[in-house]
């Protein structure tokens, strides 16, 4: 009989054990359904739940902790860096770069001026520096290296465009202009510096070497990559008569890629509240000659000098905010914009206030001495 009593005990808390788990998990999925479906969680059942899971009470909660545990480490569970010998010296990375004709092309341009590539861990990506010391500006890229050799190669090949353009006069700021035009001159910078990377790794293809092509295919810009892979396989003379890369630099302004550039540069503008948004200086259109110097490469035609399919680069289509976000943000920048317009235009305005005081004794005696009634 005690032996039975025993068994029917363990059974029962054992039971127990498994509907207490069982209860937390629905618990938990309850919470995050919740959350899924954009309500805001109860605090009290998620308090509720924590609590039960750090008890420890039983072994099934034990397990449930050191899972918990082990989510919110922060710094255990994202302290993945690679050692040393995994990246990629700039020595290698710039060597290997440059077998491609334009890149070499780039750089020696920007060499003659002096020109310097580190990594920074601080920055996400890549990123950019032009700034002047005496005579001569200096260039700087910078790039993250805790990325793949292929994406650090493309990285580099974008910032090498950047700089020669900064060094041809070219690379100008988007929010020097309006804020439509803004939107357009910034999608032409992402997309051209994207043609000229996609460019560089074709060539470096072409000589054996496939890791920053290899990237570029497996990224979310392979449709523009194929594109320009499909133009050159059918005639090679369009990797220097610029019809390649006009047909990659169209594509670019397809689908929805753009809708992450906007968005920055929205950004920029907003919190550039007193310098862009209430700024009341005339700010300057944008014209067919940016574009002409945007489009110049090192060797080659000027593939943006081209019309295609009949659109010139500043046709409106390449400017249009389909995502009804940006398009908010940017109806609200425009507006206040343009009240700030308004208000100027009114206190320009020349309104006449007469503050003259008369003299009514005068005044009768001009009028031959009637009484003023």
């Amino acid at each position: 009989m005690n032996n039975d009593q025993e068994g029917k005990d363990l059974d029962l808390k054992n039971s127990a054990a498994e509907s207490a788990t069982d209860h937390d998990v629905a618990d938990i999925e309850a919470q995050t359904v919740t959350t899924a479906s954009g309500k805001k969680p109860s605090a009290r059942k998620l308090g509720d739940v924590t609590r039960r899971l750090r008890a420890g009470q039983t072994a099934e909660h034990l397990s449930h902790r050191a899972s918990l545990n082990w989510r919110h480490d922060n710094l255990r569970v994202c302290d993945k860096t690679p050692s040393a010998q995994d990246i990629a010296p700039i020595g290698q990375l710039l060597e290997t770069l440059l077998v491609s004709r334009t890149a070499q092309a780039l750089y020696d341009t920007l060499k003659a001026q002096g020109v310097s590539v580190v990594y920074d861990r601080q920055v996400p990506l890549s990123q950019y520096y032009g700034r002047a010391e005496g005579n001569n500006p200096r260039h700087i890229i910078t790039l993250n290296p805790l990325h793949p050799t292929g994406d650090l190669l493309n990285l580099l090949a974008r910032e090498l465009r950047r700089a020669w353009q900064n060094a041809q006069g070219a690379l100008v700021n988007p929010l020097t202009y309006e804020p439509d035009e803004a939107i357009l001159v910034n999608r032409a910078q992402q997309a051209d510096v994207l043609m000229m990377a996609i460019k560089m790794a074709w060539e470096l293809k072409l000589a054996g070497i496939n890791e920053a092509w290899d990237y570029l295919t497996e990224s979310s810009m392979a449709d523009v990559s194929r594109l320009f892979e499909d133009k050159a396989r059918q005639d090679f003379r369009t990797l220097n008569n610029g019809e390649a890369a006009r047909a990659a630099y169209d594509r670019f302004f397809e689908g929805s890629r753009t809708k992450v550039h906007d968005k920055r540069i929205i950004h920029q503008m907003l919190l550039d509240e007193t310098g862009y948004i209430k700024s009341r200086e005339a700010r300057p259109h944008v014209g067919m000659e940016l574009f002409q110097r945007l489009g110049e490469v090192p060797q080659g035609r000027n593939y943006l000098a081209m019309q295609a399919a009949g659109r010139l680069p500043t046709d409106p289509a390449y400017a249009s905010v389909e995502d009804r976000s940006n398009a908010n943000f940017l109806w609200f920048i425009k507006f206040e914009r343009s009240f700030q317009e308004k208000e100027l235009q009114m206190l320009n305005e020349s309104v006449r206030l007469s503050a003259e005081i008369v003299d009514l004794a005068k005044w009768s005696a001009k009028r031959g001495g009637e009484p003023a009634c």
